[in-house]
């Protein structure tokens, strides 16, 4: 089975990148795009999350949501030291936007960061 991420966002769980493609693809939904950056997402509301998870899991993914303090100790703990450090006692990333690489507070990462730096292999 392929994992497919989750992470809440107000009413909706939302997926991102590779995964947002292949929910929408399952779910017939449409694919957004994060304008922040740059990323496809798509969103359930959670009122469908029970049905939702059913028909993925049907179609052999197995969904998995992700609390944003869990997903940002692992993004941290799994991050390079010489990509991390603190700045004003806040932990801090180095991440690659559009801009080009900058440092990033990790409390501060959009919900799309967070999906591609979330450590998959322990899911």
């Amino acid at each position: 089975m392929t994992e497919i991420v989750f992470q809440r966002g107000g009413d909706y769980l939302e997926a991102f990148n590779k995964d947002a493609i292949v929910v929408a693809d399952i779910l017939s939904l449409v694919v957004t795009r994060a304008p922040e950056d740059d990323a496809d997402m798509v969103g359930i509301p959670i009122s469908a999350q029970a049905e939702s998870f059913e028909a993925l899991r049907a179609a052999g993914h197995e969904p998995h949501l992700i609390a944003k303090p869990e997903a940002l100790d692992e993004v941290w703990r799994r991050t390079h030291a010489d990509f991390k450090g603190t700045v004003d006692s806040r932990r801090t990333l180095m991440v690659f936007r559009s801009g080009g690489p900058t440092l990033v507070p990790l409390d501060d990462l959009t919900p799309a960061e967070v999906a591609r730096l979330y450590p998959r292999d322990e899911l």
